[in-house]
């Protein structure tokens, strides 16, 4: 029950249905297992290289009684010139969260860096990684770190180098007592057998971007049921726990001549109102009638925008369509992800709501 929340106000009765769906699944799940209390913990990801949480943030997560952050300590790429894996984007420290709320590592990867590696490598890459870990958690002297994240979009080609490396993960954290959990996609639910089962823990299922964002045709890339509707029917007999990631994000997806050139963070109809500028040709679709800029970005004549997110009427349904699913008694609900901007659309009572009674 569970997804995001992108429309700006939500009217009482729509407020309602969500609240009462989540009920629902809050009795389903308690009615697995008598003898075992459903418990929710609600959090969100920090996606950001500045962790800097501003007072409107930490009051956000104070009235939500947030438990968790999982928080992106750096990314890791393929560096072609040097032939080795590179850290991107370490996170900077400036503010430090409540102790009270429980800090999760998360390690961005992507496939390619597995693509490309040697074999040999992935042991120093382990290592490096181990040790930069380490030396971040300096950084948070008042938590106790029981877990980390691994979040890389692996493949059939690639998951005996990503598992080897999660092996010797698992090896270097071993005197730290700290589990391991890593982020599930839809189609390595549904291709588990072909895509392997990560050795870890847990996983987290990102249950977002499931759409085709490059095709002009698509409806919603974030969250598309019809889509996630084909990924499901193995998802009961994963083997893995799994918690749940819904986004809280909206985005543009702007087109030049029938392409996608990139995606417009955050963009709302209130900046597409200008109709000497955009023309609508229906609430989510918009065509730019002369060359301008929008967010810093400059639009040629005749590109189109075609603007995402999830209403209320979506996250009913998803909630509906994972009720059957989502068996475990205890796992986290994150919201993706923790950012003035994002979290504005959204009031604290709403998102407190979705996280329910569980």
């Amino acid at each position: 029950m569970l997804t995001t929340k992108r429309t700006s106000h939500t009217g009482n009765s729509s407020f309602f249905i969500l609240h009462s769906s989540l009920l629902f699944l809050f009795l389903f799940l308690s009615c697995q297992d008598k003898q075992q209390q459903t418990s929710t913990h609600l959090g969100f990801y920090h996606w950001k290289t500045a962790l800097n949480l501003s007072s409107k943030e930490t009051a956000y997560l104070d009235s939500l009684q947030a438990e968790k952050l999982y928080i992106k300590f750096f990314d890791v790429d393929w560096d072609f010139n040097q032939q080795k894996p590179k850290p991107l984007a370490t996170l900077q420290v400036q503010t430090i969260p409540s102790k009270e709320i429980a800090i999760i590592p998360t390690i961005f990867i992507t496939n390619r860096t597995f693509q490309q590696i040697k074999n040999k490598q992935i042991v120093v890459l382990s290592e490096q990684i181990a040790a930069k870990i380490k030396e971040q958690f300096k950084a948070f002297p008042q938590h106790t770190i029981q877990q980390i994240q691994f979040d890389c979009d692996w493949s059939r080609t690639t998951k005996e180098k990503y598992f080897s490396f999660l092996e010797l993960m698992r090896q270097e954290l071993a005197t730290l007592d700290i589990e391991l959990s890593a982020t599930i996609r839809l189609h390595q639910v549904k291709y588990f057998e072909k895509t392997g089962i990560p050795p870890v823990e847990r996983g987290l299922l990102m249950f977002y971007n499931m759409g085709e964002v490059m095709k002009p045709s698509t409806k919603n890339s974030i969250l598309d049921l019809t889509v996630a509707k084909q990924y499901t029917t193995t998802l009961a007999n994963y083997p893995l726990p799994l918690d749940l990631g819904l986004p809280l994000f909206r985005w543009g997806v702007l087109f030049r001549h029938g392409k996608m050139i990139q995606l417009i963070n955050q963009l709302a109809p209130t900046s597409l109102v200008d109709t000497t500028r955009f023309l609508a040709k229906d609430p989510n679709h918009y065509m730019v009638l002369k060359g301008t800029y929008l967010n810093g970005l400059y639009l040629y004549e005749a590109d189109e925008i075609r603007l995402e997110a999830i209403s209320i009427k979506e996250l009913n349904a998803a909630v509906d369509l994972l009720t059957p699913y989502f068996k475990n008694t205890n796992f986290d609900l994150l919201f993706y992800h923790l950012d003035e901007e994002i979290i504005e659309g959204f009031k604290a009572e709403e998102l407190r709501m979705v996280n329910g009674e569980w």
